[in-house]
């Protein structure tokens, strides 16, 4: 568990870099945060299907397949009940897509909800690779989520600038959005080193919750605004990036 929280800082710290370099910025365009989105939809996409699917499918028992299929789809069922239940928005880089108010504080809690939401998966991921220990897989793991977690942490704080909030109140707003994925860590290295059943059924559950904010989330977000060639290329370079870091 030490090593799993232990991750999970270093990938915060990666999210708060990426909001510290998007100070500099009050507004970024819709292409550039597609390929930032299609990038990370990338990383997640693989560093899900090379470090959490194998050992989800890894119980070599047909209780184990079966627990393991049962895992991906509580886990996409979970994250579907989220974003139908809690109210949050989407946020596109200059300005919010949707909003059922007006008032500022109200937006703002809004978007560090769906913030909250994509960390939950996020969080999970990181910890849960750790159950075993300082293993290769963890450790690529750990890395690709704090390479995407920079350019996401850009485009979080660049909406609360744009609302005309101080970059000092926005700073802290990304720590905290950034410190929301730090509880899903702690879970996650727990889960991990429980008996190899429920071991596997927590891994297939983070992969099914993670997929679904790739595929119902990110992707549609990336390809919404007229640059989804970009962020397809960009989706590619996150595949070639978590590639790289196995093969290193």
């Amino acid at each position: 568990m030490l090593f799993g929280i232990i991750a999970g800082m270093f990938v915060i710290i990666a999210s708060v870099l990426g909001s510290a370099l998007g100070l500099v910025f009050k507004k970024i365009s819709h292409k550039t945060n597609d390929i930032f989105l299609g990038f990370a939809a990338g990383i997640m996409f693989t560093a899900a299907f090379s470090g959490l699917l194998p050992t989800a499918f890894s119980g070599g028992s047909i209780l184990s397949v079966f627990l393991a299929v049962a895992g991906i789809i509580t886990g996409a069922w979970f994250i579907s009940l989220l974003d139908k239940f809690v109210p949050h928005l989407h946020f596109n880089g200059e300005q919010f897509d949707e909003s059922e108010t007006k008032s500022t504080i109200n937006r703002t809690l809004l978007l560090v909800l769906a913030i909250a939401i994509h960390n939950i998966p996020e969080g999970l991921a990181t910890g849960i690779v750790f159950g075993h220990g300082l293993t290769d897989n963890a450790i690529m793991m750990a890395i690709s989520m704090a390479l995407q977690k920079i350019p996401e942490g850009f485009i979080v704080i660049i909406p609360l600038l744009s609302m005309g909030m101080k970059r000092s109140k926005a700073f802290g707003f990304s720590l905290l959005v950034a410190a929301m994925m730090l509880p899903g860590v702690i879970i996650g290295a727990f889960v991990g080193s429980l008996p190899l059943l429920l071991e596997v059924f927590f891994y297939a559950f983070t992969f099914g919750a993670i997929i679904y904010v790739v595929s119902d989330e990110i992707i549609p977000e990336s390809h919404s605004h007229g640059f989804q060639r970009q962020a397809t290329f960009a989706l590619f370079a996150g595949i070639i990036s978590v590639s790289l870091i196995q093969f290193l």
